[in-house]
């Protein structure tokens, strides 16, 4: 008898145990959906609260940013109410009537929020500065603050008594209740085993057990375990899918562990950050008050110092953010030359201070792209950043497009960036991507590996080369939108 065949008579006496299985896999899986649903709602509902949370965030340090003299800020403080709004409506709209208590009392700390903005914005109009930034730190952080913490703990509580307890209760008597069955079902499969394990025993025990064998070491973490098919039937195959499978998580197994990694930063990071804004903000806003208030240029130029590393240390944790919390990808047609130059606008004056001369080099014509344009002026903007970091005493920066081909033969189209800095050593040009990796003290490690993900995930590639003492290049290629014919221009590989 072949090994199909005697398979094939040991899964028919496995069948009726099989079904029960499925059959009451279907039910679990209904009751178990439907409990996730309900922890699903929660969790929901504890999303759309931390935005209420962080609008309310941004409104208090609208006021401060009033108060530490930027008079746009004023005219920022109704958007930010039309924020709160908006989003408390939906919160309060999704919250059970045992809850409604607690959108009653987030909307009382948001109008004494609006009553206390009023208050400091008339003081400060008047001439009265001092005034309005001593009833501001009474009122948003002695009081009202304080008040939205404890508000806050009140419902982060009963979300995780009322959405993770209630549903570990829940999928606890669902899986008492599948135990009790499968040990019926259990019992089933036992007879129907043992005879067809007497049929097959035979002729597969032996690969079996070696490969059963090599799946436990490789199970406890041996990835490098040598697998050696012996049989040419369909338990070879197996173990040669095996063996491919074994190679293949051997090479994901470092970018798994990386990728954990980086979770876990990526929290740390999103939780330093929110607890960092606040005193920064406040520490910038006394700042800028106090050099409205001191003559002597010596405190001044110190105080100016201040506010520069506040700046700094801002910029670090946008980056910090923007890299563990990215925002969805949202694709449009844009024309590669209209992105360089969007990019390039913020730059004119630090071209013109490190003395830098920018070349520009724009094929005519190129196929539109298919990007998120927020997303990739901003890789194209940390790009150019590190190029002009890297001429501090001036040099020659070029950026041209082309059509190009991708290596899978898709046409797209290639940016090229090159400076004529000090180049880049080789022994660090593959790691210059990876998260947190710089070579200089003040720099976040983030610029480069947020530019390499918003690349990627518009389906395109990021690479660098180098030559030292020559300069760096780096190359971008994506892939032209959909439904665009490609121009005649001559047409590299890139």
């Amino acid at each position: 008898m072949t090994l199909q065949r005697k398979l094939l008579l040991g899964f028919s006496l496995m069948v009726v145990p099989a079904l029960l299985v499925g059959v009451q896999a279907v039910r679990t899986n209904g009751l178990v959906r439907g409990t996730l649903e309900s922890l699903g709602e929660r969790l929901a509902r504890s999303r759309t609260y931390a935005e209420v949370e962080d609008a309310m965030f941004n409104q208090t340090q609208v006021i401060w940013r009033y108060l530490g003299g930027d008079p746009a800020a004023r005219q920022e403080f109704p958007l930010t109410e039309q924020v709160v709004d908006y989003w408390l409506d939906r919160w309060a709209a999704s919250l059970p009537p045992d809850e409604l208590h607690l959108a009653a009392g987030v909307r009382g700390i948001e109008t004494d929020i609006r009553s206390v903005a009023v208050r400091v914005f008339k003081l400060h109009d008047a001439g009265q500065h001092a005034a309005a930034a001593v009833l501001a730190r009474q009122e948003l952080v002695e009081r009202l603050q304080p008040a939205l913490a404890e508000v806050n703990r009140e419902i982060y509580r009963r979300a995780r008594e009322f959405s993770v307890q209630a549903a570990f209760t829940q999928v606890a008597a669902i899986v008492d209740a599948e135990r009790r069955v499968l040990w019926g079902i259990i019992g089933l499969a036992l007879v129907a085993g043992l005879v067809a394990s007497w049929l097959i025993a035979r002729g597969v025990a032996r690969p079996l057990s070696e490969l059963q064998r090599a799946m436990a070491v490789v199970g406890a973490g041996d990835l490098d375990h040598e697998i050696q098919p012996r049989s040419r039937d369909e338990i070879g195959d197996l173990a040669r899918a095996f063996a491919r499978m074994t190679e293949q998580l051997r090479q994901s197994h470092a970018q798994l562990v990386q990728s954990e990694k980086l979770a876990s930063i990526g929290q740390m990071a999103a939780a330093v950050a929110h607890g960092l804004r606040n005193p920064l903000a406040s520490l910038r806003a006394a700042a800028q008050l106090a050099q409205h208030r001191v003559d002597a240029p010596a405190a001044r130029e110190q105080l100016g110092a201040i506010v520069e590393q506040v700046d700094r240390l801002d910029l670090r944790i946008a980056h910090l953010l923007t890299f563990s919390r990215p925002t969805p990808f949202r694709p449009l047609r844009e024309s590669a030359r209209t992105l360089v130059e969007g990019a390039l606008s913020g730059f004119s004056d630090l071209l013109r201070q490190r003395h830098v001369e920018l070349t520009l080099t724009f094929a005519d014509p190129l196929p539109e792209i298919r990007v998120d344009p927020m997303r990739l002026e901003q890789a194209l903007t940390e790009i150019v950043s590190n190029a002009l970091d890297a001429m501090p005493e001036g040099g020659k920066l070029h950026i041209a497009t082309r059509l190009a081909d991708g290596d899978g033969g898709g046409e797209g189209v290639a940016l090229e960036l090159t400076d004529t800095g000090p180049g880049i050593p080789a022994e660090i040009l593959p790691n210059l991507c990876e998260p947190f990796f710089t070579t200089r003290p003040e720099g976040t490690g983030l610029g480069l590996a947020i530019a390499k993900r918003y690349v990627e995930e518009a389906g395109g590639r990021l690479a660098i080369t180098s030559t030292p003492g020559r300069g760096a290049t780096v190359r971008i290629w994506l892939p032209m939108a959909s439904g665009e014919a490609a121009a005649a221009p001559a047409r590299s590989h890139a």
